[in-house]
């Protein structure tokens, strides 16, 4: 599977994920404490735009604000349907992938930084799910191209920048949708 068919995957799991949050989850504490539910969905939408908007040359998102995850006010399915549906459409603009970017992490090709859209969208949709106590798995298709973006992005070097959290050890019995969380950095429950 191409990288562009898995994050358009990745996108529309996203989608769905953040259009299922029911309005009393959103201000709950995610597993990301102390942001709650709709700051969790914000940023991880926000991140979409800014990894998009670097390979694209557009200014969608500044990387501070996408940290800082300011919350999106109103509804946040139909703001998650547009960005979603327009982050897939970028990703699809001829030479991308092929193109080096100049990024605050240095000169990357897009190839490259496709795998940190890829890791974003996957382990944001499945902290927000765990969040609220409906954890999904992500299809059996997905896992071993995302054992391959998460061995090669989720590093030492990436870990000390601050662009992924350090690995986590699985209880016994995880999925393998949760072997595959816990390496991008997730702690997964017992």
């Amino acid at each position: 599977m191409d990288e562009l068919t898995l994050l358009t995957g990745a996108e529309r799991g996203l989608n769905d994920v953040i259009a299922g949050l029911a309005v009393e989850e959103l201000e709950a504490i995610s597993n990301c404490a102390p942001w709650t539910v709709r700051r969790l969905a914000s940023h991880a939408l926000k991140n979409q735009l800014f990894w998009a908007g670097l390979v694209t040359g557009e200014a969608l998102m500044a990387q501070d604000e996408a940290m800082a995850a300011v919350p999106y006010d109103g509804e946040l399915a139909p703001i998650a349907a547009d960005v979603t549906a327009r982050v897939a459409e970028l990703w699809h603009t001829d030479g991308v992938l092929a193109a080096v970017h100049e990024t605050p992490f240095g000169q990357l090709p897009g190839a490259v930084v496709v795998n940190f859209a890829l890791i974003d969208a996957t382990a944001h949709a499945w902290d927000l799910a765990a969040s609220v106590g409906r954890p999904i798995e992500f299809p059996p298709e997905w896992i071993p191209p995302l054992t391959g973006v998460v061995g090669l992005t989720c590093t030492a070097h990436t870990v000390e920048i601050g662009l992924v959290k350090p690995p986590t050890e699985p209880p016994a019995g995880a999925s393998e949708t949760q072997r595959l969380m816990a390496a991008a950095g997730r702690t997964i429950p017992g």
